[in-house]
């Protein structure tokens, strides 16, 4: 099964090379700096990583860009902040960023009009668009001025800026990023009036879509606006390259490169405004927005903030999903007593896992929950059914015969076997199929388990008491539960002639119930479930239940045990001589660099000494602390076939009493032993290697890049499995390269084990790893991908950093990617780089393939 699931897995990355999904952005102005974040985007392959074919449509006159987003003509556009007013008179947008935090909107007076503030509008003629939406800013400045607009003079935009100039008109709406920078380039003295200094602090260049965009389609509506701001973020970090192609590929204007760099620098500040996240849009601030419109009188009604603005941290419902939640007034939540540690009622107070997991609902919902209590589960289901209650906190897939609705499991829980201590642990257990089990009525785990089983001979009691009873009496082989209730039994129930002896394979999801005519209700919790995290889910039961497993071991055969295990301990003692010894080698090699600095105080100067200093000894730390961060991996392995050993014998897998059984439970410790001797050496080979690191004249071999591939799985195979993680090796390539064989190893010990380890801490059940190798023209490519995720596009261009790492509070020191692409790029003039794919990331290496194709 581990391989058809692994096929299964190679299969599926070559599948998520889906299409990109088409979508599209009107501009609301032409070509400039003004969209440098959306050219970016598209130039650098931010959008294509998001998954994202994306049309960036050029402006015109006639174009009404709410209209062609809600018409569906475009997928999102760019607007002023008058999209509050469109959203007050009933037009379903939703605004996605704002990329500039204050609007670059001015009017510009020539010193030679002698206008010198706003007063001095009275009677002059204005250039701007006539539109009070549009020009709200402006409008509300004059008006706060207590100038009487009706004696201002407005004409409409002619955009053509030669009008102000030759004084056909007195002032001229424009953009503190462009027309001052013509002004100033043709030596024209003139007057700045912003609305923004006046105290009228409006968005400008709001990125926003239709709501029905929102909703359906939350998920690319977020990838759009995250690639976006990433774009942004280049732009205005490299000025210079993104001038360079707005000046050659975006510049219909004709601009020059320095009035493209003059807005890039004035536009900058409007987007970083008081330290504020590029993008941001505040609700305070929307209530300003909408505040100055209603004073204008241009607004009446009041909007929904909260509907209005996208947020991607929040759950998405639909408007009917919205009105039901606001007219439901509680919800009323079926519980029933006395099935612990899933649920129970003590002292009026609904208890256990499932009121636990209830309540990480809470701040998704925000309705009251009303408890309503039931002795049975069949009461429970009744409830439901009767319209006495709406939710059920812990349901199965067999609620559908019920004519019920359950949700996506928030959890999924195995069922175990309790027998007599003096049964053995059940390695398969298909082989106790002819036994009598026994079980509580009404479980809905059973009904679950039966489905897939039907062949089991299960009887019925009352309580898990009385099951614990009947199979201590004799009675009945087994008692079978949830692996959690049988677990929290035994910490809480004084028994000690029963044990659980095994488990069966198959896993039953729990999720919430609902009637089938509760459709509203099911759909919001289909989406809540998905918000909750496995890891909360998973502390949630460690609260309740802790499993032990009982011990028992055969006394006879005691001294076999008791020898393998203190070979093991010899192991453990050996590794600890070979780490003092290289502990002093480390320690001599530190001295012999503390004393070529010495050495150096004659010849050079004191800043030059202390630059040595520092060098060589950041040069010291790197290796101490990658030594450390490469022990980490061999000595996980020792400590994975330790437990395993000890496993084996707590759980009686092996008849001692058989001699053939007992040959084989032999012949698996050597197996063991022999991986944990081979673990030490290479505890010792990574010493090794990197004393080497730093030294010259290191002979390159030439090696197969298969090889190299097979060597590392090799060193990890023990860990992998150990964690239930599936590797797919699909080595295509033909190629031999030249390499330094260990530092290369350790470099894909490196990637290999922080995807292991971003698996592990996100919990997959499906966790998976393709290494895949194929030869491109000269060039051998490796690609090691996961399903672990992804890399957080914030933090993906820093990994290969020296020193950033997420994982600082579990020993992380961010020296490992440093390291591992100095290898690659300095030392085997490759190159190594990552990708966000579909549900993980991909590491790439490329390096120049040697003429010879011969493995070595």
């Amino acid at each position: 099964m581990r391989y058809v699931a692994a096929l299964l897995f190679c299969i599926s990355l070559y599948a998520s090379q889906k299409p990109l999904d088409k979508v599209s952005i009107q501009l609301q102005w032409l070509d400039q700096f003004q969209f440098a974040g959306y050219y970016m985007a598209q130039e650098k392959g931010f959008y294509k990583e998001a998954g994202l074919d994306v049309e960036i449509k050029k402006y015109g006159v006639d174009i009404d860009i709410v209209e062609e987003v809600l018409s569906r003509k475009t997928t999102y556009g760019i607007g002023r902040s008058s999209l509050v007013w469109y959203n007050s008179k009933g037009k379903k947008i939703t605004l996605l960023s704002a990329t500039f935090q204050s609007s670059p909107m001015v009017l510009l007076a020539l010193k030679s009009s002698n206008i010198k503030s706003i007063k001095d509008f009275t009677d002059k003629k204005i250039m701007m668009t006539i539109d009070a939406l549009e020009s709200a800013p402006i409008y509300a400045m004059i008006r706060s001025a207590q100038v009487d607009d009706k004696r201002v003079n407005f004409v409409n935009h002619s955009l053509n800026f030669e009008d102000l100039i030759q004084k056909k008109v007195d002032l001229y709406a424009g953009y503190s990023s462009n027309e001052p920078f013509m002004l100033k380039e043709r030596e024209i003295d003139f007057e700045v009036f912003s609305p923004l200094e006046s105290g009228f602090d409006f968005y400008s260049d709001i990125l926003f879509t239709s709501q029905e965009e929102a909703e359906k389609n939350p998920e690319r509506t977020k990838n759009f606006k995250d690639a976006s701001i990433r774009g942004w973020e280049y732009a205005f970090k490299n000025i210079d390259e993104t001038v360079s192609i707005i000046y050659e590929k975006y510049n219909p204007l004709k601009k020059s490169k320095d009035a493209l760099k003059f807005e890039a620098l004035e536009l900058k500040k409007l987007a970083y405004i008081n330290e504020i996240p590029l993008g941001t849009i505040e609700k305070d601030k929307i209530r300003r927005i909408l505040d100055v419109y209603r004073i204008m009188g241009l607004v009446g009604s009041n909007i929904d903030i909260d509907e209005f603005i996208f947020n991607q941290d929040e759950i998405f419902y639909t408007q009917k999903e919205r009105e039901f939640l606001k007219e439901k007034k509680e919800l009323r939540v079926c519980a029933i007593s006395r099935l612990l540690p899933f649920s129970d009622i003590k002292e009026d107070k609904f208890i256990g896992i499932c009121s636990d997991v209830l309540n990480l609902t809470k701040e998704h919902v925000k309705i009251p929950y009303k408890i309503i209590y039931a002795s049975s589960w069949e009461e429970n289901l009744k409830n439901l059914k009767n319209n006495r209650c709406d939710i059920l906190p812990m349901g199965t897939q067999r609620l559908k015969k019920e004519s019920l609705l359950v949700v996506s499991p928030y959890y999924n829980e195995q069922l175990a076997v309790v027998t007599k201590k003096s049964q053995n642990y059940i390695v398969d257990i298909k082989h106790i199929f002819d036994k009598k089990f026994v079980a509580i009525k009404g479980n809905p785990f059973i009904e679950e388990l039966k489905i897939k089983y039907p062949m089991l001979n299960i009887s019925y009691v009352k309580s898990l008491q009385e099951g614990f009873e009947s199979v201590e009496q004799g009675d009945y082989y087994g008692y079978i539960d949830t692996l959690i209730s049988a677990a929290y039994a035994f910490k809480n129930i004084s028994n000690g002639n029963l044990k659980i002896s095994g488990s069966f394979d198959e896993k039953i999801g729990v999720g919430f119930g609902f009637r089938e005519d509760d459709k509203e209700l099911h759909t919001i919790f289909q989406k809540v479930s998905k918000e909750i995290k496995s890891s909360d889910v998973d502390n949630i039961i460690n609260k309740w239940i802790s499993v032990n497993y009982i011990k028992s071991i055969k006394f006879e055969y005691l001294q076999e045990i008791l020898s393998a295990l203190f070979l093991i301990t010899l192991l453990f003692f050996y590794r600890q001589h070979l780490s003092n010894k290289k502990n002093k080698e480390l320690e001599a090699l530190k001295n012999e660099l503390q004393l070529k600095v010495k050495e150096a105080i004659a010849d050079i100067q004191k800043k030059d000494i202390y630059m040595l200093h520092k060098s060589r000894l950041a040069q010291m730390g790197e290796m101490i602390s990658m030594v450390a961060h490469q022990w980490k991996q061999p000595l996980s392995s020792i400590s994975a076939l330790q437990i395993s050993l000890l496993m084996t014998i707590e759980l009686e897998e092996y008849d001692l009493s058989d001699e053939k059984q007992r040959e084989d439970f032999l012949l698996y410790f050597q197996e063991r032993l022999k991986k944990i001797g081979k673990q030490t050496q290479a505890l010792s080979m990574i010493i090794s290697d990197f004393s080497d690191f730093y030294k010259p004249n290191k002979q390159q071999e030439l090696i197969a890049l298969n090889n190299l591939v097979l060597k590392a799985y090799k060193l990890l195979e023990d860990n992998l499995q150990a964690e239930e993680i599936d590797l797919c090796l699909e080595l295509g390539s033909k190629n031999s390269v030249l390499a330094y064989k260990n530092e290369f190893i350790q470099v894909l010990l490196n990637v290999i084990n922080n995807a292991r380890e971003q698996l592990s801490q996100r919990n997959r059940a499906d966790a998976q790893i393709l290494i895949k190798s194929y030869d491109r023209d000269d060039i051998c490519i490796l690609e090691i991908s996961d399903n672990g995720g992804g890399v957080d596009e914030s933090i993906k261009d820093k990994i290969f950093d020296p020193y950033f790492s997420t994982k600082f509070d579990k020993n992380g020191t961010g020296l490992g990617l440093h390291m591992s692409k100095s290898i690659i790029e300095q030392h085997h003039g490759g190159k190594i780089y990552l990708q966000n794919i579909e549900n993980g990331a991909k590491f790439i290496i490329e390096l120049q393939a040697s003429e010879d194709k011969d493995e070595k």
